[in-house]
């Protein structure tokens, strides 16, 4: 006998040990965002089987990554909801509520903040969809049980918002986060000048990347990253535009380099560091980064280290495409944290 069933939500694979459910929500944060992205952003949930009260992981992607590609089938591999399944049946996996939030932009990412040339994310996420999260599920509201974590772009998301609100995350994780600007983007810029020169504008770089020019480009990734982290970091009025770091003979225009360093992990969690004190926090970072990373991990942990910040630190072997297979990593490391 052929059994048929119509499930309410998609999916490609089985897991046991969560429901999948989508939080939808219509941003007051991102309406009117200089992009014109969506407002409207859909964060696909996965709920655990067992009663509440729940602790919750809120899990930000990578640039140019968003939350539904986390539930995407892979050949030949898990994807992260799978991953996360078989290790939560194992115990290697927080029993929680983790949220996938879902940020994407047309330059790749926000990088979880306020930009006037990208728009409100930082706002969306602590004003619209953490309060929807306590408001329609049986969670905790200990800021011990609230994770924040990701991986590069979203590892620094981490960093900020745990940094900035530790009355709302009590935990962090953050691997490979984009940090030490000097060595992981100012070389993303120089290969980016000889087109800013062509373009001199935010708004130029704009429209060549939404009538499809620039994505034709064989560095397309470099200048995709450049353009849209000087569009989060160094915004320019409120109509998309953002300044450029470079001046024609390759030095730097130090009032722009100034706002864009503002935003570096170096320079804001040192103003930050004693809401960390009863923060826990896990990071992790390859010693053959591609976006040397490592360096700026380093500093982080040992600025930690000297100012009595407890948190774990791990380097592994490998590099910044290798970081997928650290969440596991990620994920004993918490299971621990909440079973102490």
């Amino acid at each position: 006998m052929i059994t048929t069933e119509v499930l309410p939500n998609y999916r490609a694979y089985e897991t046991p040990q969560f429901k999948i459910e989508t939080l939808r929500i219509e941003s007051d944060a991102l309406k009117a965002n200089p992009l014109q992205d969506p407002s409207v952003r859909f964060n696909p949930l996965l709920l655990p089987q067992g009663p509440g009260p729940w602790p919750v992981v809120v899990v930000l992607s990578g640039f140019t990554g968003n939350a539904p590609f986390n539930f995407n089938g892979k050949f030949n591999e898990k994807n992260p909801v799978q991953v996360i399944n078989e290790a939560a049946a194992r115990g290697e996996a927080p029993q929680a509520l983790y949220v996938f939030v879902d940020a994407l932009t047309t330059w790749g990412g926000s990088q979880f903040i306020n930009s006037t040339a990208v728009g409100n994310y930082e706002d969306y996420i602590m004003t619209e969809l953490v309060p929807a999260v306590k408001s329609h599920f049986p969670v905790s509201d200990k800021a011990s049980h609230w994770c924040v974590t990701g991986g590069s772009s979203g590892g620094y998301g981490a960093l900020h918002l745990g940094s900035k609100y530790p009355e709302v995350f009590g935990v962090i994780a953050a691997i490979a986060p984009d940090s030490f600007f000097e060595a992981s983007l100012l070389s993303e810029f120089y290969q980016t000048a000889p087109l800013w020169e062509k373009y001199q504008s935010g708004l130029k770089a704009l429209e060549e990347l939404r009538n499809g020019r620039l994505t034709k480009m064989r560095n397309w990734h470099t200048l995709l990253n450049a353009f849209g982290m000087a569009a989060c970091y160094a915004p320019k009025g409120d109509h998309g535009d953002f300044h450029f770091p470079l001046e024609k003979d390759g030095t730097r225009n130090e009032t722009v380099w100034a706002m864009i360093l503002e935003k570096d992990p170096l320079h804001f969690l040192p103003k930050r560091l004693n809401a960390l004190k009863n923060t826990a926090i896990y990071l992790d970072v390859g010693n053959k980064d591609n976006f040397h990373l490592q360096y700026g991990c380093r500093q982080i942990s040992g600025m930690f280290k000297k100012n009595g910040i407890n948190h774990d630190y791990v380097e592994f072997d490998g590099n910044h495409f290798d970081i997928g297979e650290r969440r596991i990593e990620a994920w004993r490391w918490l299971s621990t944290q909440w079973r102490t």
